[in-house]
Formats: C-alpha cells, sequence, structure tokens
C-alpha cells in the first residue's frame, strides 16, 4: 500500500475505493494508529484539481508498437489504473508529433481525466499548455525543457555503468546501436558511450556509431550487418535496446565471429527478448513495469487534487551479466 494512497484515505476519502479505505482503517486499527482528522486551516495546500473527475479514463501515448519496452511499462500503467478502479486508453502517436491543438482535440474526443506521455511532441510548451487544463505526466521518454512531472531512469550513467563492463573486459573497438536521434535517451546514452570511451583513454570513432530510425528488429538486422564485419575488427557492441542487441548477434554470427570471444554484445531494457537469445544478452535493466506504474499513481494523485512530493523521478537500474560478454 503506497503513502499516496493513505494520504487520500485520509484526506480525500471521497476520491478512494471503498474498499481501499476498509484496507487502510484495518491496517490502523492493528496497528494502533490513531488518526485525528485535520482542521480545516492546517490543510495542506492542493492544486485546483476537480475533487472527483467524471472521467475514469487516463490517456497514455506511445511512439510506436513494436518496442518491447513499451508493452512492460503499459503492464504497469493498466495495473495502477485498474487497481485505483480507473481504465487507459493506448494512443499510438508515431514519434508524438502532436500540436497543442491536436492533443486537446483528443483529450476531449476521449473524455479522459490525464495524460502520460512515453514519446515526444515537438514543442515542449504544448505541454504546459496542456497540463493547465488536465493532468499531464512524462513517462520513461522526457524534455528536460518542459518542466512536468515525470518518471525515468538516468540514461547517462546507465550508459557508461554498461561501456565500463565491456572496457574493463578488455574491449577496445566499441560500437554503439543507437535509437532516433531526436530521443533524449538516445541522446543521453550516446553521451555516455562517449564519455566512459573518453575516461578510459579510448579512441573514439563516429564512424562506430549508428542510429536506427526505429526500434524494429528487421532494420536493426539490416544496420547491424552492414556494421559488423571482420574488416571492421569491432570487439563489442552497446545497444540501446535488446532489439538492436539481439540483431547484433546474429548479425555478428552471419559474419563468422562468435560471441562473446570474438565481439561481445551488451543490450538495454532487459526485456523477454534478453534471455531468449542465444547467447543469453547481458543487458542494463530498467523496470519499466514500475516505471509505469510509478507513474500512472503520480497521474492519479494529480488528477484527484493530492500534491505530489517527488515529481521528478529517477529510478534505478542494473546490469545484468549473462553469456554475451
Amino acid at each position: 500500500m503506497s503513502i499516496a494512497t493513505v494520504s487520500r484515505v485520509l484526506n480525500k476519502p471521497q476520491s478512494v475505493k471503498e474498499a481501499t479505505k476498509l484496507r487502510v482503517q484495518k491496517a490502523f486499527a492493528e496497528t494502533g494508529y490513531a488518526v485525528e482528522p485535520l482542521p480545516a486551516e492546517a490543510a495542506p495546500p492542493q492544486p485546483e484539481r476537480q475533487e472527483a473527475p467524471e472521467s475514469r479514463m487516463i490517456l497514455t501515448i506511445i511512439p510506436d508498437w513494436k518496442n518491447p519496452f513499451y508493452a512492460d511499462v503499459l503492464e504497469g500503467i493498466g495495473s495502477a489504473a485498474d487497481y485505483q478502479g480507473y481504465e487507459s486508453i493506448v494512443y499510438r502517436v508515431k514519434e508524438s508529433r502532436y500540436s497543442l491543438k491536436k492533443l486537446r482535440r483528443l483529450v476531449d474526443r476521449l473524455n479522459v481525466c490525464g495524460v502520460l506521455l512515453l514519446g515526444k511532441v515537438a514543442d515542449p510548451k504544448d505541454l504546459e499548455q496542456l497540463n493547465e487544463s488536465i493532468p499531464v505526466v512524462q513517462c520513461a521518454e522526457f524534455d528536460r525543457a518542459c518542466h512536468l512531472p515525470y518518471v525515468s531512469i538516468d540514461d547517462y550513467a546507465a550508459a557508461k555503468t554498461a561501456m565500463r563492463l565491456l572496457i574493463q573486459n578488455g574491449r577496445k573497438r566499441i560500437a554503439l546501436a543507437n535509437g532516433p536521434a531526436q530521443y533524449k535517451y538516445a541522446m543521453d546514452r550516446e553521451r555516455g558511450y562517449y564519455d566512459a570511451l573518453r575516461e578510459a583513454g579510448l579512441e573514439t570513432d563516429e564512424s562506430l556509431v549508428v542510429h536506427h530510425s526505429a526500434i524494429e528488429f528487421e532494420l536493426a538486422m539490416s544496420v547491424m550487418t552492414q556494421l559488423i564485419t571482420k574488416e571492421n575488427h569491432l570487439d563489442a557492441v552497446f545497444a540501446v535496446s535488446d532489439v538492436l542487441a539481439v540483431a547484433a548477434i546474429k548479425a555478428a554470427n552471419r559474419a563468422g565471429l562468435r560471441v562473446p570471444q570474438d565481439i561481445a554484445v551488451v543490450g538495454f531494457d532487459d526485456t523477454y527478448i534478453s534471455q531468449m537469445s542465444e547467447p543469453a544478452l547481458t543487458t542494463v535493466r530498467q523496470r519499466g513495469s514500475q516505471i509505469g506504474s510509478y507513474a500512472c499513481e503520480m497521474l492519479l494523485d494529480l488528477v484527484h487534487g493530492v500534491a505530489v512530493s517527488h515529481p521528478q523521478i529517477l529510478m534505478d537500474v542494473d546490469l545484468l551479466v549473462r553469456e554475451s560478454t
């Protein structure tokens, strides 16, 4: 049971399901905790949101369907929404190229009470203006120029952790299989890649950095097949997605290279395909389901007018070392 849920039961019981209130009250009784109602003048200030929103729908906007990481995030969003009696509508917007006018039209047409955004918009000011009329939370991907709540990870630090493993294992000529260049995660992971090389005193080579226009296996196979050749003398690949990493393993096998003996591969996300690959993929695990769940809880707090004490959250990641390194 989250602190936010207890807070809603104490301060805004009308916004909480009866079953949830009973669970909290039972917990109070078992611990002997006595609750005194706050006097009206002592109640903490809250944002000016509706007390009980008419809609029980939230809108989740994603940039594409093919990236398996989004499936994990959506699972967390769906679970958190369902627990509080809400439903989530998932809407695909390619690269989230929506103007403020189109975003508002979509929100009004679907009659939602909040928006979770997993991609980008052309102008971050559009999100801030939209947030004036409906709560908006950025999830996984976020824009630094936009002063809105978000739940994500430190992509820069995570990339450096992955690179240090490869460098400590003696790898010197490391390629980067990156995502679309306009995304924050791609920019931050690329910075981490270059900084790790420089800090280790290794040469940087821009020809070893490739940007994929989408996280798609077929496209990645084509790109990685061109990159990974015996003539390139690569000894490692750091991929910003498990999809790209598995494509790198397959391309290496086709080139007659052994993984990890000839070329090591590190992926990112720890999606289901990381353990299905052969060999099993070393990868950076970001907990997509928890990211989605936390972002949804934050959004519903804002919908109910509950003050969010930590509106910008960067979650921890782990490096899972398996057979590909």
